[in-house]
């Protein structure tokens, strides 16, 4: 699997600003259905590095997936693509199983679990900040009623801003900040950016 790195760098009045303002570096990773979370939310250095593995996990969560609630997993497996996950009624993903409807890309879970009207379900992926390791932490989160599946597929496009509210695992709605899109994929598996504060924005570097 490809293994991705986002740089990120501040001047250091810049710096200044942020941390009066309480506001901490926040991404997000897109995928094709469900809420997007906040992967990450962290107190930036004026140098700081972002690198992750193109590898996903499926997790459960009872949380639901209403505006500023915080997921947090209940079960989790490391998973693989194009085959079908059954989530069991004892609490625990269980063996995957051959689905011809599952194609490249894709991740589905079905939910066996009885006890609950619905889960909330979606991948999560390991992340490390700046030497400190985040291992499987959700990146989407999708309601899925008990006897119905979903099918998730994980996106290579990450999108940062700054923001004094949200933390790590949150259901985001709504961003009040600037979001700047960064596309990774193919031959782009590292990006240099650049906190603006004119605009809010982080602006990619051109690679040296």
């Amino acid at each position: 699997m490809p293994n991705y790195q986002l740089n990120i760098v501040f001047d250091t009045d810049d710096l200044q600003t942020i941390k009066a303002a309480e506001e901490k570096v926040t991404l997000m990773k897109k995928t094709n259905k469900g809420k997007p979370l906040a992967w990450v939310a962290f107190l930036p250095f004026q140098n700081n590095t972002v690198a992750w593995e193109e590898d996903y996990a499926l997790y459960a969560s009872k949380v639901t997936t209403q505006s500023g609630a915080t997921i947090y997993k209940l079960s989790d497996v490391d998973a693989s693509p194009m085959v079908t996950y059954p989530f069991q009624n004892y609490g625990a993903f269980g063996i995957p199983v051959q689905d011809s409807s599952v194609k490249k890309g894709q991740y589905k879970v079905v939910n066996n679990y009885q006890d609950e009207a619905f889960l909330t379900f979606g991948l999560a992926q390991g992340v490390q900040v700046n030497g400190t390791a985040f291992p499987n932490k959700p990146i989407n989160a999708s309601i899925v009623p008990r006897e119905h599946d979903a099918t998730f597929i994980p996106l290579t496009e990450v999108v940062i801003f700054l923001d004094s509210q949200i933390t790590s695992g949150m259901v985001i709605t709504e961003v009040s900040s600037p979001q700047t899109p960064l596309v990774f994929g193919g031959e782009v598996t590292e990006i240099t950016v650049k906190y603006d504060s004119n605009s809010g924005l982080f602006i990619q570097q051109q690679p040296q």
